[in-house]
């Protein structure tokens, strides 16, 4: 481990970590790497701790990276960060290179305690199979997995879309439409993401007008919203297509609007179409089985107490 030295937050790490990042993810089912820009954003925020983000050199390069945010964040799906009065941290499992895992338990061990020294209670992250050796490595350090439902777990499921369509009716799906859906969809939305109808509304609007929108899709029933969903591809790779939102009263509103989904695909383009099937909607997994998609990953929330 001599060769690897750990050091916090720096201005100008920005853009190698994105470079280091975007190779990182490039293989996973859903690969996800902040930008430039975005990471600018966080690193100048009032409340940034710089101790708080780490990256990992080996022999002047970067080969990994992890960061933390204690307290609330407003938007974060699963179990909240605050527990009778005290603050949590939430946890970004370090993404380290191929051949560089003695970088993941340097960063592992620098990042928890430095939650230690801010007398963080406990600790929150998500581990997926898509990200390799995260399940094992957060079991190692003596996370637990955390079951709260609805929000605790969830599957991924993906088609491949050279199957080619499902030769079914979709009649009860119809494409959004402001005037008549946008009440139902920010309650719909707000109440998933745990933000406000006023964010839900931005987030919405954002979507609906997105020249990357391959879905908007409703289906409503005297008046109630019984299906909702959008789907737009990967930021990272067009070849992926998946749903940002998605929810469905029943078994066959369900099936209705991932076969309207899955012809919207193969009509802009792509290889795979994705869902993240997580809370009510893991009670319909048999369903996503039952119309040809494949089970690819699993991704759950762990917790590690520090007190």
């Amino acid at each position: 481990m001599a060769d690897y030295l750990v050091k916090p937050y720096e201005p100008g790490f920005e853009k190698e970590q994105v470079r280091v990042g975007l190779e990182i993810v490039k293989h996973w089912v859903w690969p996800f790497q902040n930008n430039l820009e975005s990471l600018k954003t966080i690193y100048s925020a009032q409340d940034f701790d710089p101790e708080t983000a780490l990256f990992c050199f080996k022999n002047g390069k970067l080969v990994g990276f992890t960061s933390a945010r204690i307290g609330e964040q407003a938007g974060v799906v699963g179990p909240g960060v605050k527990r009778g009065g005290q603050l949590g941290a939430t946890l970004a499992l370090p993404r380290v290179l191929p051949e560089n895992e003695e970088a993941s338990d340097l960063l592992m061990e620098r990042i928890i305690n430095v939650l230690k020294s801010r007398n963080v209670p406990f600790i929150q992250t998500r581990a997926s199979s898509m990200h390799p050796n995260s399940i094992e490595l957060v079991r190692k350090w003596d996370f637990k997995e955390h079951n709260e439902f609805p929000l605790g777990y969830k599957l991924y499921f993906h088609y491949v879309l050279e199957k080619g369509e499902i030769k079914r009716k979709t009649d009860d799906v119809k494409g959004f439409d402001f005037e008549q859906d946008i009440d139902n969809c920010v309650i719909s939305v707000s109440s998933f993401f745990k933000t406000s109808e006023e964010q839900a509304k931005r987030i919405i609007l954002d979507i609906d007008s997105s020249d990357d929108l391959v879905s908007h899709l409703v289906i409503r029933k005297d008046g109630n919203l019984e299906g909702y969903c959008y789907a737009l591809p990967s930021s990272l790779n067009k070849d992926i297509v998946a749903t940002f939102h998605l929810e469905a009263s029943n078994e066959e509103n369900l099936k209705q609007l991932l076969i309207q989904v899955i012809d919207d695909c193969l009509k802009k383009g792509g290889k795979y179409f994705l869902v993240d099937v997580i809370g009510e909607l893991l009670k319909f997994r048999d369903v996503f089985e039952l119309l040809g998609f494949d089970k690819v990953a699993t991704w759950g929330i762990y917790e590690k107490s520090l007190s």
